[in-house]
């Protein structure tokens, strides 16, 4: 689309690569579900990781409600975490460095202080590293409530420190101008183009760091569909969702254009974020 090619060329313009201290520590994933850790900053997971740089990843929900209707939560939950463990593992993520926090899946602001308290004990183990977390111009209550736990448990720290935050987004993405707005939001046509230029300021204005992952984009594909729930449909249910439905595909696409982009902020311990 011609208004989404303007966009990233303007976001092109003021955007700068990730600074090489980042891209050279090692890095603590919170990712809301199994699959966000691929989509959101998967490139940047396998460039770590083939360089020997240390990353863990942290799934604070269980991922039981995606598929409720066709599977037993429980069994569905237990899937995405064999899933989850084979993806961060053809990135290059040991078993060992994948935790499974387990609040629900749907239900994560509710849980908002257990899962700030189980953030800092992850911060404290882990004080040399980078986090990344969900950006926060992305839409769904759990990534938002991911969030802000993380922001939460920083400013819970010992303060004297510092943080470097970097946001990736993932349902950022499901916003006119990088899809076409279903026919029901076509309906409400400037709701749905106010809401695309606001995503669009924050484009140009937050996601202004960039990793360029050409070289591990077909890891990165590797890894995704590990997650089998999510991207392969049964032979026998014509009806199951997968994530290349969204959008038509146009919003799996945003995902390997050859680059990740980043929100990076510093956080300060014991009193929360700064520019």
């Amino acid at each position: 689309m011609a208004v989404a090619v303007a966009v990233e060329a303007a976001a092109r313009w003021v955007s700068r690569p990730l600074p090489v201290a980042d891209l050279a520590a090692p890095a603590l994933v919170l990712a809301p579900h199994q699959d966000d850790e691929t989509l959101g900053c998967g490139g940047l997971v396998a460039l770590k990781c083939a360089r020997g740089v240390g990353v863990v990843v942290a799934f604070l929900t269980d991922g039981r409600t995606s598929h409720a209707r066709f599977l037993e939560a429980d069994v569905l939950a237990g899937r995405r975490r064999e899933e989850a463990i084979a993806a961060c593992g053809t990135m290059g993520v040991p078993r060992g460095s994948v935790h499974f926090l387990g609040f629900r899946d749907g239900e994560l602001a509710i849980a908002l202080e257990a899962a700030t308290e189980s953030l800092v004990t992850l911060l404290r183990d882990h004080p040399d590293h980078v986090i990344l977390a969900p950006y926060a111009g992305d839409t769904t209550s759990d990534h938002r409530a991911t969030l802000e736990a993380a922001l939460r448990a920083v400013a819970a720290l010992e303060p004297g420190r510092e943080r470097v935050l970097l946001e990736y987004p993932v349902w950022f993405w499901h916003h006119w101008p990088w899809i076409c707005p279903p026919v029901g939001r076509r309906l409400h046509r400037p709701a749905a183009l106010l809401a695309g230029l606001r995503a669009a300021a924050s484009r140009i204005r937050h996601l202004r760091y960039r990793v360029d992952i050409d070289a591990v984009l077909s890891t990165k594909r590797q890894a995704l569909d590990c997650h089998v729930t999510q991207m392969r449909r049964p032979d026998d249910r014509p009806d199951w969702p997968v994530l290349a439905d969204v959008a038509d595909g146009e919003w799996l696409a945003c995902f390997f254009t050859g680059r990740e982009h980043l929100r990076r902020r510093v956080l300060r311990t014991g009193s929360g974020a700064r520019p």
